[in-house]
């Protein structure tokens, strides 16, 4: 259910939202900002000047304290290598002697999956393009390196983060179901960030996000993609002036499109610098001035699996280790190279695993994949698969397979609270348990069906 805060926050009036969301920012900053993210920071510019050849032998050896790390911690891990000869597993070029986990197994033995206690870990969620909702118990010294490299890619482009503003899209529930406003963003004073609903995104509302943004002046706008493609081109369509030029855009948890970037660096005036990471911890790949996407290879290790779908290896998952992990997402890898901006290393031609698809709520605003998949960040490993169909603007059918031995009936209650927080009170949802949500003709699992048809949503 939703819990008792955001009960508080839902009633608040706006003024009151803001200073709730400054105090969960400043809480988020005690386990982001320590002394590990300040060394992380200082060692990673130093990094940058390595060679690869520094680099490649770095990564081997984090890959095999990672390995060490896994089997005594992790129950799951210890079993699951139990006929290997973890001996041979010497390098990254060894590192497919090792058999290979999916989402499944993860969700299936997730207890075990565990290497570090519950208590003192920072605990995180997945909603994933499936919608196999995963909890993640991350240490605190790898949630700072993490944050570090993430800051650490903006810093050289030229943003700082908490001291330059920015501007965010993303799934937070800042706008409170049946509450009449014009004011669809919050405050995070903790980190000079304005937060912006992505859910009440309409032609109507969308005159005050543009004014709103005039007001704030960002130095870099972040978070979901199709969001700030759908304000850019109501910008375009209506001619509006764009009183500020940002840094740079840092888009997140969707797929980055040709024609929504060039329409981005069009309205926006700046660039779009594109990225991929994950919830459950995947190592990094980032986007340089010269538009190289780059495998960070001090986050972990990138593998191409069947039909350009990656495995991931990733060093700051000590608390939930990945090591060939099928994270259900795909990639083209290039070449191994030095970049122009400085960087040595094997380059990503493209990202194309996360997709652009979108509901609608019944007033027409679109709920993209990122905010769709987070229906589910909140609910437990008993739930396998969802699938959201929508064949009118007004309701949502949504087919869940699920593990019957342990969902409740609680657990569909908590997808229709986290629903109407995100779709409002008059989109209607209809929860379907079925036995398996089929696989598309492509193999692969769709989270969104859209067959609203066009002459009706546009």
């Amino acid at each position: 259910m939703v819990s008792k805060l955001q009960r508080i926050y839902d009633k608040s009036p706006v003024y009151f939202q803001h200073v709730m969301t400054t105090g969960a920012g400043y809480q988020r900053n005690r386990s982001r900002y320590g002394r590990t993210y300040w060394a992380e920071r200082k060692w990673l510019e130093e990094y940058d000047q390595w060679s690869l050849d520094q680099k490649l032998e770095h990564q081997s050896a984090e890959l095999l304290r990672l390995v060490r790390h896994a089997v005594v911690a992790s129950p799951f891990y210890e079993d699951l290598y139990s006929d290997v000869d973890l001996d041979a597993v010497d390098s990254v070029s060894s590192l497919d002697k090792l058999p290979i986990v999916d989402k499944e197994m993860l969700r299936k033995h997730m207890d075990q999956v565990y290497a570090i206690p519950r208590r003192g870990a920072v605990v995180g969620h997945t909603g994933g393009t499936t919608g196999k909702s995963l909890e993640i118990l991350m240490t605190p010294v790898d949630m700072m390196k993490r944050m570090a490299m993430l800051d650490h890619f903006k810093h050289r482009v030229g943003f700082e983060h908490r001291e330059m503003t920015r501007a965010t899209f993303n799934g937070k529930h800042i706008v409170p179901p049946n509450r009449a406003t014009n004011t669809f963003w919050r405050y995070n004073h903790s980190c000079r960030q304005m937060i912006y609903s992505s859910f009440h995104i309409t032609d109507d509302n969308l005159g005050n996000y543009v004014r709103s943004l005039n007001r704030f002046k960002p130095a870099a706008l972040d978070g979901f993609f199709t969001s700030w493609v759908d304000v850019a081109s109501y910008i375009e369509r209506m001619d509006m002036k764009v009183e500020f030029k940002p840094v740079g855009i840092f888009p997140t948890s969707e797929t980055v499109t040709d024609t929504g970037r060039a329409l981005l660096e069009r309205v926006f005036d700046c660039p779009v610098y594109n990225q991929y990471a994950s919830s459950e911890g995947a190592p990094f790949v980032t986007e340089c001035r010269n538009g190289a996407l780059h495998q960070e290879l001090s986050t972990g290790v990138f593998e191409n699996g069947v039909d350009n779908e990656i495995l991931v290896t990733s060093f700051t998952t000590y608390g939930t280790p990945l090591i060939r992990y099928a994270i259900g997402d795909s990639m083209t890898f290039g070449e191994t190279t030095q970049c122009a901006c400085g960087i040595s290393g094997p380059i990503v031609m493209a990202i194309s695993g996360r997709n652009d698809d979108f509901l609608y709520r019944a007033d027409g605003a679109k709920i993209n994949s990122g905010n769709v998949s987070n229906l589910f960040k909140n609910m437990p490993n008993s739930l396998i698969r969802a699938q959201a169909i929508q064949d009118e603007r007004d309701a949502v059918l949504m087919l869940l397979e699920v593990d019957t031995l342990r969902y409740t009936h609680d657990d569909d209650e908590l997808l229709r609270d986290e629903f109407e927080h995100k779709f409002g009170p008059d989109t209607k949802l209809l929860i379907r348990h079925v036995d398996a949500i089929p696989r598309e003709t492509s193999g692969k699992y769709r989270l969104i069906k859209n067959n609203v048809p066009k002459s009706s949503h546009e």
